[in-house]
C-alpha cells in the first residue's frame, strides 16, 4: 500500500519480516511459551540522566538484555509480542492440522495449509519442480504479444513483473472502487537502490547480481548463461526504475492520482496489449482508471519496443522465480535468504520452518487464522476497553483543534467536522472474509499458496467498479499495527496491538495513556498530518484549508523536517525529514494529545507513584518503553531508506524534546539536550 494511503505504524516490508516472526530465545526442541510484556523498572538504565538522552534511560536495560535473535535483523518490543502472537498461531495450526472428524471448514483449511507447508522433506523432494509449468509458458512465447498473457498470469499469482495492477479508492470519489496501474517489476526494496553512487550502494548491486546467477543456476542453467541472464536481469529493473517515483515524491497523493480513459492509456503506451490484458486479467470492464504515474508507462513502453524478446522471457522467468523462491527446496531458501535477509538486513540465520509456515498460513488466510486468535486472546471486552479510550482521545484532539494559536476559526471549523467523521475498526471485522472459493489440498504447498493468491488477487479485482466496503480490514486481526486511512477517513487497530507493552489492563493509565493512548493518538493525527491533510471528512482529495492556514501549517512542519534530518540513522544515513514527516507529525501530535487525555481523566488529582515514577513519567516511559529495540546496521541503512518511520531512538527523544510537558515531569535543565530550544509542533 502507499505511503500515504494507509500510514502504517509499524514497517512490514517482506525484507524485515522474512527472516523470522517467532520465537527466538526458546532452547532447542523446548515449547515456544507466551512471555510476559508487561514494563517493569528494571528495564530502565538508571546511569542514564533521562534529560541528557531519554531513550537510553528508558531502553537502556532492556537492550542489554535482549540483543538481535540470528534469525532477526531487528529486535524490539513490536517483536516480542509478534513473538507472542506467533506462539498462539502456531498452537492454533498445530491443533488444526491434526486429521480427525469433526474438524471445522477453517480448520481444515488453516490446517492443511500448514501440514502442506512444514511437511519439509515433501518440499524437498519436489524442488523446483512446481515452477516448471509456468517457466515452460514464458520458454514458450514467441514474440513480444506474448508477453501480454504471462503478465496476466503471473499478476494473478501476485508476481510482480512490470508494474503493479490492482483496485483502489478514487482519490475524488473516495465512495468509489476503481481500477489502477503503478509502478513496479523491480526487486530491489526501493527505486533509489538502483542509482545510489555510495560504496555500499554499488556493492549491494554486485550481490544482487550475484544473487541472481546463482538463483539461475539452481535452477539448471549453465554459468555462463546465468551470468549473461543475471545481467539482463538487472538491466531490464534499472531500465524500469528510471521511470519510478522515489519513495518521498510517492508520499504525495497528487503526484500519483491521475484518472484517464483505457483509451489515453493505451496511447500513453502502445507497445502494451492494454486491451488484452485487462479482458483476461480477471477485472469487471471498465472505461477509465487511476494511471499512478503516467511517467512510468511511457518509460515502459519504451523499454517494451528496446529490449529484446530474449531479455523479456530472461526477466519473466527472474519474476516468477523470486517470487515463488521461499517455497522451493532448501537451496532456493537459501540463496535467497542469504542476499534478501543476510545482505540487506543483517540476519544471520534462516528462521526454524514452522515459524515461517505460521506467518506464511497467516498471510494467506488471516483472516480464518484470526477468527481462532481472537477467541482465544481478545475477546469481546477488549473491543469495548478500546473503543473507549479512542473516544477520549478524539475528545482531547478536538480540544487541541479548538485551540491552536495558528489556526483561524474557518479551518479548525472543517478540521472538527473531519475528526467528527473518522469511524474505528477495533480488534477484528465484524463480518469475517469468506474463503469458501480458495482450495486447500493437503500435500500441495506451492500449489496452496498460488491459489491464495489468485484468491487474494480476484478477490481485489472483483472490487473495481463498486462502492467501498469500509469492513474490508487491510490485514488480519492478529498483525502487530495499526493505520489510518486517509481516502476512507477510519483508524484500524486489530487485536494483535491491543495487549502490552501498549495495553496492560493491570497497569495504571498513565502507563497504558503513554502507550496505546499515544498509538491511537498517532494514528488520528494522521488525518492531519502533510499529507492526510489534504482529504475531507468524506476521503476525497479536497483542499479545505484558507491559504492562510496552510502556509502555517507548511511552516510548522519545516520545523519537524528540520529536526529529523539532522538525526543520523546509521553510519553516514541520515534520517530523511522529508520521508519521515507524517510519521513524525503523527508522533508528535499522538503523544501531546494522549497527555491532554490522561490529563482531562485524572481532573487534577495526582495519583500515587509507582515502582518509584509519578503518572507523569510514567506516561513518558510508557510512550518509550514501546520502541525500544536493537537494529542492525543494515536494517537501520535500509530502513533509512525506505521507511517512513524515523528509527525508534528519535521516534522517542525527537518528541519528548518537543515537550515542555516532558521538561517539566523529570525537572529537566532548560539547556538539557531533551531540551530542544526550537520546539517544533504542529498539533
Amino acid at each position: 500500500m502507499r505511503f500515504f494511503r494507509i500510514a502504517v505504524l509499524v514497517f512490514l516490508a517482506s525484507v524485515m519480516s522474512s527472516p523470522s516472526l517467532g520465537v527466538a530465545q526458546s532452547a532447542p526442541g523446548a515449547k515456544p511459551e507466551v512471555k510476559s510484556l508487561r514494563f517493569s523498572p528494571d528495564m530502565l538504565d538508571q546511569s542514564i540522566d533521562p534529560c541528557n538522552d531519554f531513550y537510553a534511560y528508558a531502553c537502556g536495560n532492556w537492550m542489554k538484555k535482549n540483543p538481535i535473535p540470528p534469525d532477526r535483523a531487528a529486535w524490539g518490543r513490536f517483536n516480542e509480542l509478534q513473538q507472542n502472537a506467533e506462539v498462539v498461531l502456531h498452537e492454533i495450526l498445530d491443533e488444526s492440522s491434526a486429521v480427525k472428524s469433526g474438524r471445522s471448514a477453517i480448520e481444515q483449511k488453516i490446517g492443511d495449509f500448514y501440514a502442506s507447508c512444514v511437511d519439509g522433506s515433501a518440499v524437498e523432494k519436489l524442488g523446483a519442480r512446481p515452477l516448471a509449468l509456468e517457466m515452460r509458458r514464458i520458454a514458450a512465447i514467441k514474440t513480444k504479444t506474448g508477453i501480454v498473457r504471462e503478465v496476466v498470469r503471473l499478476h494473478r499469482l501476485r508476481v510482480n513483473a512490470l508494474f503493479d495492477f490492482d483496485s483502489g479508492e478514487d482519490f475524488k470519489d473516495a465512495s468509489q472502487v476503481i481500477a489502477e496501474v503503478d509502478q513496479g517489476g523491480m526487486s530491489l526494496p526501493d527505486r533509489d537502490y538502483y542509482f545510489r553512487k555510495d560504496e555500499k550502494s554499488a556493492e549491494q548491486r554486485k550481490q544482487y547480481v550475484a544473487h541472481v546467477k546463482k538463483m539461475f543456476e539452481l535452477l539448471g542453467d549453465s554459468p555462463a548463461g546465468a551470468d549473461a541472464e543475471s545481467k539482463a536481469v538487472m538491466e531490464i529493473e534499472t531500465s524500469l526504475a528510471e521511470g519510478a517515483f522515489d519513495a518521498v515524491t510517492r508520499r504525495e497523493p497528487e503526484k500519483i492520482y491521475h484518472k484517464m480513459s483505457v483509451a489515453n492509456l493505451v496511447k500513453l503506451s502502445p507497445n502494451f496489449n492494454w486491451n488484452v490484458y485487462f479482458a483476461s486479467v480477471g477485472a469487471p470492464q471498465f472505461t477509465s482508471l487511476n494511471v499512478s504515474e503516467p511517467v512510468f508507462f511511457k518509460n515502459l513502453n519504451a523499454q517494451l519496443q528496446k529490449v529484446s524478446l530474449t531479455n523479456w522471457k530472461t526477466y519473466l522467468r527472474w519474476q516468477y522465480l523470486h517470487g515463488n523462491a521461499a517455497l522451493l527446496s532448501s537451496k532456493f531458501v537459501e540463496e535467497n535468504f542469504n542476499f534478501f535477509g543476510k545482505a540487506l538486513t543483517g540476519a544471520k540465520e534462516l528462521a526454524p520452518r514452522w515459524k515461517r509456515c505460521t506467518r506464511a498460513t497467516n498471510a494467506d488466510l488471516g483472516e480464518a487464522v484470526g477468527q481462532k486468535y481472537v477467541d482465544r486472546t481478545f475477546g469481546k471486552e477488549g473491543k469495548a476497553r478500546t473503543l473507549n479510550m479512542v473516544n477520549q482521545l478524539e475528545k482531547a484532539l478536538a480540544q487541541d483543534i479548538s485551540t491552536l494559536p495558528w489556526m483561524t476559526d474557518a479551518t479548525k471549523k472543517r478540521a472538527l467536522e473531519k475528526l467528527a467523521a473518522i469511524t474505528n475498526r477495533i480488534g477484528y471485522p465484524d463480518k469475517w472474509r469468506d474463503y469458501s472459493s480458495f482450495k486447500v489440498v493437503r500435500g500441495d504447498y506451492v500449489g496452496n499458496s498460488e491459489r491464495g493468491s489468485q484468491f487474494e488477487f480476484q478477490r481485489h479485482m472483483n472490487k473495481v467498479g463498486k462502492p467501498v466496503n469500509k469492513d474490508d480490514w487491510p490485514y488480519p486481526p492478529p498483525t502487530i499495527n495499526a493505520s489510518y486511512n486517509p481516502l476512507q477517513n477510519n483508524i484500524t487497530f486489530p487485536a494483535g496491538i491491543l495487549q502490552a507493552p501498549f495495553y496492560d489492563n493491570q497497569a495504571d493509565d498513565a502507563m497504558n495513556f503513554g502507550g496505546i493512548g499515544a498509538v491511537i493518538g498517532h494514528e488520528l493525527t494522521h488525518g492531519f498530518d502533510d499529507q492526510g491533510r489534504k482529504f475531507d471528512p468524506k476521503g476525497n482529495l479536497n483542499d479545505w484549508w484558507t491559504a492562510e492556514d496552510a502556509r502555517e501549517f507548511e511552516k510548522r512542519s519545516q520545523c519537524i523536517v528540520d529536526e529529523y534530518d539532522g538525526f543520523t540513522a546509521v553510519a553516514e544515513v541520515k534520517v530523511k525529514g522529508k520521508l519521515t514527516l507524517g510519521e513524525n507529525t503523527a508522533d508528535n501530535g499522538g503523544l501531546r494529545i494522549a497527555h491532554m487525555a490522561l490529563l482531562a481523566m485524572l481532573a487534577g488529582n495526582e495519583p500515587a507513584s509507582v515502582d518509584g515514577l509519578t503518572a507523569q513519567r510514567r506516561f513518558f516511559v510508557g510512550w518509550a518503553n514501546v520502541w525500544c529495540q536493537n537494529r542492525s546496521d543494515e536494517i537501520a541503512r535500509l530502513l533509512a531508506q525506505t521507511d517512513p518511520h524515523s528509527p525508534a531512538q528519535f521516534r522517542v527523544n525527537g518528541v519528548v524534546s518537543n515537550m515542555p510537558e516532558f521538561r517539566d515531569a523529570f525537572q529537566c535543565k532548560a539547556d538539557a539536550p531533551m531540551v530542544r530550544q526550537n520546539a517544533c509542533r504542529v498539533w
